[in-house]
C-alpha cells in the first residue's frame, strides 16, 4: 500500500502533461452541444453528456470490436454512419489505420477529426482477466464549489432573526469515478445545492449522494448495473431517462439512440432509475429486466399527490417538508430481436407510488393520472435498414387505453444530401411519466405534427441545413383552455473557408397560430482558430410579435480562447438589448469542466465571462469560473422572491479540482516513455 503510494506521488509531481488533442476535441464538443441547444426547450442534461466524452476519451472505442450501442455513443455520427463503420468491416475486415474512414461513404476530414479523440482501432487481444482490469484501471475526483458573489434575500434574517433559505449560499460538489478500460465503471456522487442546509438529518452532509456500479461482458451479460442508472428503449415513448436531441441545425440526429441500460453520472436529481437491472444477449436476442425502488419530491395535499417535484431544491422549510415524501417502485423489462438490418423490441414498464395521484382540478390537468397509485406502458419499436435508407419506429399504450406513435424514414441517397420525415402522434390521454421523446412539448402528451428536416453540401466548403415543423394540441395547455397549433421553420448555413475559420449563418421562426405570438431569430457567427487562439464573434438579432404589441431585441458578442501548454483561457462579453421576455437570448460560454453555462440574457446590459483552467501535470486540473452580469436598463433589483438581489449587478464564481490517478502509475511513465 505504501509503495502504491510512493508512486502516485511521484507520478502526481513529476510525470510530463500533454492534452493537445484533449483540448481541441472539448472545444469541439461544446460547439457541437451549443449547436443542439434550442433554448430553454432542450432536453439535454450537458453534464451528463459531458462527463460521458470525458469517460470516452480515457477508455476509447475500438472500430474493430465497438457493436451499435457503443457507436452510438460517438457525437457527430447519425444511425447511417453507424451502420457504414458496420458494413465496412464485415466486408473488408479489421481497419489496419484511421485513414480507412475516409473510405466510409459520408466520412470527410472534418467528421473523422472530431470523434479521433474518441477511437482507436487497436486489434483484438487476449481478453484480460478481472485482476488486470482492474490493474489499470483509472481513478477520478472531482470537487466543485459555486456562489453567487452578492446576497440574495433568501439569506436575510427577518424581524424574528431567521432567513427564508436554512443553508448557506454556495453549492458544493464530490465525485469519485473509477473505471477499467473494458468491464468496470464505479462511481459516488455527493451535492447541496446553494442555500440547503447541510443535512435535514445530523448525518447528512450532502442532500443529494448518488453511487453506480456497472459491469460489461461477463458470461452471457452484456451489462449489469447496481445503484442509480438510465434506461432507454426504442423511441422513448415508454421510458428514455437520457439525454433526447431535439430540434437544431444538426437536422439529421432528432431522434433517440436506444442504449439500454446504462450507468447514471450526473447530479441532477430527478429522471433516473434507483436498483439494479442487466441485459442478457443470446445469438439475436437481447433481454433487459430491471427495478428501481426509491424515494422521490412531491406536492401533498393530505395523502394524495398532487404534482411530482423535480427540482430537487430543498432551501426552505416548505421545499424540505416536499422532500422524499412519496416512495416510487418501477419494474420494467425490454425484448430486442436483431437480424441483420432488422430491429423489433417490446418494452414493458409499471409504476407504482405510496400516495394516490391526485392533481389540481384544471382543465389542462384533465387526462392526468388521477385516483389511483399505479400505472403502466406498452411499446413496440422497430428499426429496418434498406441501403440508404431507414425506417424506424415506436407505438406505446398505457393503463387507461391511451395511445402514442412516433414512426420515421431516414434517407442518405450520397455523402451530399439527407433528409429526415418524422411523424408523431401522442393522445392527450396517454401517460407516460418517464417517457422522453421528441415533440414540442416537455412531455410525451397531447401533440401531433410532422417534421421535415434535411442537410445539403452542394460544394465541398458549405453546409446548408433546413428544417421544418408543423404541430397541433388536441387538448388545453397550461394557461391555453383551448386546442391550439403552430410552426417553426430553420435554415442554416455554414461556409468552412478552411481548417481555421468558419462563418455561419442561421434564420429561425417560430408562430403560435391560435396565440396570434410569433416570434423570428437571425444569428451570424464567425469563429476563427489561429495556432492556440481561437475567436467567435456573434450578432443576433429577434423580433417578437403578439396581438396587441411588436418588439425587438438584438445582442452581440465576442469570445476569445486561449490556449497554451497546460493553460487554458477564455474571455467571454456580451451586450445585449431585450427589454421584452419575450426577446430573450440565450448564449453558450464555456464554463468549468463536465458544466455548461447557457445563460438567459434579458433586459438591457453587458454579460462579462472569464474561465482559467491549469493543468499542473496529468493528474491534477483547477478550473476557475467568474461571470457577471451589469445592468443599464434603470433597474435596482436582479430577480424576484428569495432570490432578489439589491443593485443592477449579480455575479458568481465557480471553482473545481480534478485528480485522476491509475493503480499502477509506473506503467503509465513506461507506456509514456516507450511511446517517445
Amino acid at each position: 500500500m505504501k509503495k502504491i503510494a510512493l508512486l502516485s506521488l511521484f507520478s502526481f509531481l513529476f510525470f510530463p502533461f500533454g492534452h493537445a488533442q484533449e483540448e481541441e476535441f472539448q472545444s469541439r464538443l461544446t460547439d457541437y452541444m451549443e449547436d443542439l441547444m434550442e433554448e430553454e426547450s432542450s432536453k439535454i442534461d450537458f453534464e451528463e453528456v459531458m462527463s460521458e466524452m470525458e469517460s470516452r476519451m480515457s477508455n476509447k472505442i475500438n472500430l474493430n470490436t465497438a457493436d451499435k450501442t457503443q457507436l452510438s455513443e460517438l457525437p457527430y455520427l447519425t444511425e447511417f454512419d453507424i451502420q457504414n463503420i458496420i458494413r465496412h468491416r464485415q466486408s473488408f475486415g479489421n481497419f489496419q489505420t484511421l485513414y480507412e474512414l475516409k473510405n466510409i461513404p459520408n466520412f470527410d476530414q472534418e467528421k473523422i477529426f472530431r470523434i479521433l479523440p474518441l477511437i482507436t482501432i487497436e486489434q483484438e487481444q487476449q481478453k484480460k482477466n478481472w485482476r488486470q482490469e482492474i490493474e489499470r484501471g483509472k481513478h477520478f475526483i472531482y470537487n466543485q464549489y459555486q456562489q453567487v458573489i452578492q446576497q440574495k434575500k433568501g439569506y436575510l434574517p427577518d424581524s424574528l432573526g431567521k432567513s427564508k433559505y436554512t443553508g448557506i449560499p454556495s453549492r458544493y460538489y464530490l465525485k469519485y469515478q473509477f473505471r477499467t478500460v473494458e468491464k468496470v465503471s464505479f462511481g459516488w456522487l455527493g451535492e447541496r445545492d446553494a442555500g440547503e442546509p447541510f443535512g435535514v438529518r445530523r448525518d447528512e452532509v450532502f442532500d443529494f449522494k448518488s453511487a453506480h456500479l456497472q459491469i460489461e461482458n461477463v458470461w452471457r451479460f452484456k451489462r449489469i448495473n447496481i445503484g442509480d442508472y438510465k434506461a432507454n428503449f426504442g423511441q422513448g415513448l415508454v421510458i428514455g431517462t437520457s439525454c433526447l436531441f431535439g430540434k437544431s441545425s444538426n437536422t439529421l440526429n432528432t431522434f433517440q439512440q436506444q442504449e439500454g441500460l446504462k450507468k447514471y453520472t450526473s447530479s441532477n436529481e430527478c429522471g433516473f432509475l434507483r436498483g439494479a437491472g442487466a441485459t442478457l444477449v443470446t445469438r439475436n436476442l437481447e433481454v433487459s429486466l430491471f427495478f428501481s425502488h426509491k424515494k422521490t419530491d412531491a406536492n401533498l395535499n393530505d395523502t394524495y399527490i398532487t404534482s411530482l417535484k423535480t427540482d430537487g431544491l430543498h432551501r426552505t422549510v416548505s421545499e424540505i417538508s416536499k422532500r422524499k415524501n412519496v416512495t416510487e417502485s418501477i419494474i420494467g423489462w425490454n425484448t430486442t430481436f436483431t437480424k441483420k438490418s432488422l430491429q423489433i423490441g417490446c418494452t414493458f414498464l409499471a409504476y407504482r407510488y405510496s400516495d394516490t395521484l391526485a392533481p389540481t382540478d384544471k382543465m389542462y390537468n384533465h387526462f392526468k393520472l388521477r385516483e389511483t397509485d399505479r400505472h403502466f406502458n406498452l411499446g413496440v419499436n422497430y428499426k429496418y435498414y434498406f441501403r440508404r435508407m431507414s425506417i424506424f419506429g415506436e407505438s406505446a399504450i398505457d393503463a387507461n387505453g391511451g395511445c402514442a406513435s412516433l414512426n420515421a424514414i431516414s434517407i442518405i441517397p450520397n455523402s451530399r444530401i439527407g433528409i429526415l420525415v418524422l411523424q408523431r402522434w401522442y393522445q392527450p390521454k396517454y401517460q407516460a411519466n418517464y417517457s422522453n421523446a421528441f415533440g414540442e412539448n416537455s412531455k410525451t402528451e397531447n401533440e401531433e405534427g410532422w417534421y421535415l428536416g434535411a442537410k445539403l453540401l452542394p460544394v465541398k466548403k458549405i453546409e446548408f441545413s433546413i428544417y421544418s415543423d408543423v404541430f397541433v394540441f388536441p387538448w388545453a395547455k397550461y394557461n391555453i383552455n383551448y386546442t391550439s397549433k403552430g410552426e417553426e421553420f430553420m435554415v442554416h448555413l455554414q461556409y468552412n473557408t478552411n481548417k481555421r475559420m468558419n462563418m455561419q449563418l442561421k434564420y429561425k421562426y417560430k408562430d403560435y397560430i391560435d396565440q396570434g405570438y410569433n416570434k423570428q431569430n437571425i444569428r451570424y457567427i464567425n469563429h476563427l482558430r489561429i495556432k492556440q487562439i481561437e475567436t467567435q464573434t456573434l450578432i443576433e438579432g429577434n423580433r417578437a410579435k403578439s396581438v396587441s404589441k411588436e418588439s425587438f431585441g438584438w445582442v452581440m458578442s465576442e469570445d476569445v480562447q486561449i490556449r497554451k501548454r497546460n493553460i487554458g483561457l477564455n474571455f467571454h462579453y456580451a451586450y445585449f438589448d431585450a427589454s421584452e421576455y419575450n426577446n430573450r437570448f440565450y448564449l453558450y460560454e464555456r464554463d468549468i469542466l463536465n458544466a455548461f453555462s447557457m445563460p438567459q440574457l434579458y433586459g438591457k446590459g453587458h454579460r462579462i465571462d472569464i474561465n482559467f483552467k491549469w493543468d499542473f501535470n496529468t493528474h491534477v486540473q483547477l478550473n476557475i469560473n467568474y461571470g457577471m452580469y451589469i445592468y443599464t436598463d434603470g433597474r435596482t433589483t436582479i430577480g424576484s422572491s428569495n432570490e432578489q438581489i439589491e443593485g443592477n449587478k449579480s455575479s458568481m464564481i465557480k471553482g473545481l479540482l480534478r485528480w485522476r490517478f491509475q493503480n499502477h502509475p509506473h506503467e503509465a511513465i513506461q507506456a509514456s516513455e516507450s511511446a517517445l
